[in-house]
């Protein structure tokens, strides 16, 4: 897989996150009554630069088709009731038709899942696509080439309880165009957050930090979403965040799900980062010692620090709380801004009960951890 991804590791890392969530997400989500069949919606989906021509496994189309269809299989699905849709869009008009030759060959390859396809910006087709979005879940992939063409209003269509969205922040691309002053500042703005919030972030002096806050903001507020986060993938090549993947949910589980597939996709992001730096140097200059070990890259670096503030950063959340958070809602809330799975929000819920900062309210079910409908509240 690295072969396919070389010169462009920070590709690889985004697709192997969303390969790490598709999976548990659309088990969790057929295993709902609620929801018995998932869209899945990839708005820019080329295929562009990738090396596999054949079976485009270096591409979102191929990550989602391959993953999504062993999930189909698991469940049982069935060539007669397919329960999941792929929609896949593009603009670019080889790259268009790449996709629609593909398409067809999907038919036989991956038989029990439906493929559709449009040709067009993204923007423009986003009404008629999600008319076709007749399944009970729907998940939205954005995932464009620079910073345009998925405004606010574009995004609005897909929005609702029984949805999610995933938005690749072109971070790299959009700090060196809040760094100069170009002629479109203000159109760009106002074609990512809107045109209030682009004034708001332009009069409070306009930061690549700032920008990322407002476009989380405008997930959750305009588009109404419980939840919204962000996982940073770095360039390995340099010392910059490349990508941002903005992630909105209206559930609990989902922020979890992501933070593991996070997880899992950047420490492995971060050994490759160091192998890489290695070959530069003339090949493995420590004789292999470090074999699988982690490596502790920008993200393990960034995750170490977010570990170390959990502490205050729960017990801040349960002091200005006007009424009993259950450990589902503090973990939530803490993985919205921290790097870190549920598990271990809940070793420093314990860590803060044996200090006499909490109550361990879960020993009343004989628990040794929270979870759950567990109410976390401080010690009297």
């Amino acid at each position: 897989m690295t072969e396919l991804y070389h010169g462009r590791e920070q590709t690889q890392a985004k697709h192997l996150i969303l390969k790490r969530y598709l999976e548990p997400f659309a088990h969790k989500i057929l295993s709902n009554p609620a929801w018995p069949s998932i869209d899945f919606i990839d708005g820019f989906s080329g295929p562009w630069e990738n090396v596999d021509t054949e079976n485009l496994s270096d591409t979102s189309i191929g990550v989602a088709l391959t993953t999504l269809s062993k999930v189909a299989s698991q469940k049982g699905h069935t060539q007669n009731r397919r329960r999941i849709r792929c929609i896949f869009n593009e603009s670019n008009p080889a790259s268009f038709e790449r996709l629609s030759a593909y398409a067809k060959r999907a038919e036989k390859d991956f038989p029990l899942i439906e493929v559709l396809t449009f040709k067009g910006k993204f923007e423009n087709n986003a009404a008629q696509i999600r008319a076709h979005c007749t399944n009970s879940f729907h998940l939205l992939f954005v995932d464009p080439t620079g910073y345009t063409g998925f405004p606010p209003s574009s995004l609005q269509h897909f929005r609702g309880r029984s949805s999610e969205i995933i938005v690749n922040f072109m971070r790299s691309f959009i700090e060196r165009f809040v760094s100069g002053n170009h002629e479109d500042n203000v159109k760009a703005l106002v074609g990512l957050v809107g045109t209030e919030r682009a004034e708001n972030v332009l009069s409070a002096g306009l930061t690549i930090e700032l920008l990322e806050r407002e476009y989380l903001a405008m997930l959750k507020d305009d588009l109404g979403y419980k939840f919204a986060a962000l996982s940073p993938i770095h360039n390995p090549d340099k010392n910059e965040i490349h990508f941002d993947l903005m992630y909105c949910t209206n559930h609990y589980e989902g922020l979890e799900t992501m933070r593991k597939a996070e997880e899992g996709a950047l420490s492995q992001h971060d050994r490759n980062r160091f192998k890489k730096s290695i070959e530069a140097k003339g090949g493995d200059l420590f004789g292999g010692i470090f074999g699988d070990m982690d490596i502790l890259g920008p993200y393990q670096k960034v995750r170490k620090q977010h570990l170390a503030e959990c502490r205050s950063f729960v017990l801040n959340l349960i002091s200005l709380s006007q009424r009993p958070l259950r450990f589902s809602e503090v973990a939530a809330l803490t993985q919205q801004d921290l790097f870190l799975k549920r598990s271990e929000i809940g070793s420093v819920v314990v860590q803060l009960a044996n200090e006499g900062l909490v109550v361990p309210t879960w020993k009343k079910r004989n628990g040794r951890k929270p979870n759950g409908d567990d109410p976390i509240v401080k010690q009297a």
